[in-house]
């Protein structure tokens, strides 16, 4: 049996389906054990109240757990865990106790690593552990899958510089996106890496999930990663008559929410598709911030919003010629808002898309990647 171990932020088995989860699902179908590492969070984030537990089922134990044949789960708390403190000194001066991040993770990682014929490393918080990694583990083959932009996540400025300072002792940088994959220029194992849907869990469809009666419009934000809120609040009362639902964790709340916006959380992958199949809008309420493009190739939200022919709205910097589907505004400018949302409602049905894969091909690109055991 070929094993991996995939180090991410996220749970094996939660509510939102990301492409890591989805990627150890199919890896586990194909006969894989996946030792699947939850990190970046500690007891001083549990302390303070992180809300990412709410959405792990079952609930993570510390130490290794076997939730399903072939499937073990690491889980753990250091002290403190990366996160950015907001101020470039701050950050700088809590570089040295951030780091017993990875002094903590190193061996209880270095086992799995050393078994594994493949290392999956997420971006985040994991890119502190690579190192560690290729330590314990020199002949295995390590792929970086760059699920976000870093630079975007709110993290230290010292760990985005380590993304690219250990970039020579990856194998494979896995992007989706080629804007974001110029991080990498000149890198021998770039590789871009399309994400896709899981098209044949989206065949059935379980019925339409927005309470009657309709509104005129069903607008939905299917995932809260990097999320504007304002955005969201201007669109709402912008169009009073619209129905405007929001799927994901939020950190906080506003204090009045419009009656037409609807905040639910997170929802199982079924139930989210069904309010994107059902929907007549979707929503791309990404902040407004440069690098944010790279999200229009690399978005789970994105590519279900296409699969079910949904036009999009978003702000001006996800729009692609490509994609016409994708209509743009500038989320300062109410008119410009109004507009966006009258072009893309009077679109006639969108064709299906077929530049659209199934997520049978990041898994066969990623595994590619594996070495092969002799002996």
């Amino acid at each position: 049996m070929r094993r991996a171990l995939i180090v991410t932020g996220h749970f094996a088995r939660q509510a939102r389906r990301a492409g890591i989860p989805w990627l150890a699902d199919r890896m586990g179908t194909a006969g894989w054990h996946i030792t699947f590492a939850t990190v970046g969070i500690s007891r001083l984030s549990m302390l303070l109240g992180d809300r990412r537990l709410e959405g792990a089922n079952p609930s993570p134990r510390p130490g290794e757990t076997e939730i399903a044949p072939g499937l073990t789960a690491l889980f753990g708390l250091p002290l403190l865990h990366p996160v950015s403190l907001r101020r470039d000194w701050l950050d700088r001066l809590a570089r040295r106790p951030m780091a017993g991040f990875a002094r903590w993770w190193a061996p209880r990682l270095a086992p799995h690593a050393a078994a594994a014929d493949l290392i999956v490393v997420e971006s985040g918080p994991p890119v502190m552990l690579i190192r560690g990694l290729r330590s314990a583990a020199p002949a295995v083959p390590i792929v970086y899958r760059a699920s976000d932009d870093v630079r975007l996540l709110g993290l230290p400025r010292w760990l985005c510089d380590e993304e690219i300072a250990v970039a020579h002792l990856l194998d494979r940088i896995s992007v989706a996106s080629p804007i974001l994959a110029r991080r990498w220029d000149g890198h021998p194992g770039l590789a871009i890496d399309p994400i896709g849907v899981p098209k044949a869990a989206l065949a059935a469809d379980p019925g339409d999930p927005y309470p009657a009666p309709r509104a005129r419009v069903e607008a939905v934000c299917a995932g809260t990663t990097l999320f504007d809120m304002d955005q969201a609040m201007t669109l709402a009362r912008l169009f009073p008559d619209w129905r405007i639902t929001v799927i994901g964790r939020l950190r906080t709340s506003p204090p009045a929410v419009p009656p037409n916006l609807r905040l639910i959380g997170e929802r199982p992958f079924d139930e989210t598709a069904a309010h994107i199949r059902h929907a007549d809008l979707g929503l791309a309420l990404y902040a407004d911030r440069p690098g944010i493009e790279y999200q229009t190739a690399q978005s789970n939200r994105m590519l279900l919003y296409r699969h079910f022919q949904r036009p999009i709205i978003g702000p001006a910097r996800l729009c692609d010629p490509a994609l016409p589907s994708i209509l743009g505004y500038d989320p300062r400018d109410p008119a410009t808002i109004a507009t966006a949302a009258a072009r893309a409602l009077a679109l006639p049905p969108l064709p299906e898309d077929t530049a659209i894969p199934d997520w049978d091909l990041l898994f066969t690109r990623i595994t590619s990647t594996a070495r092969l055991r002799t002996g």
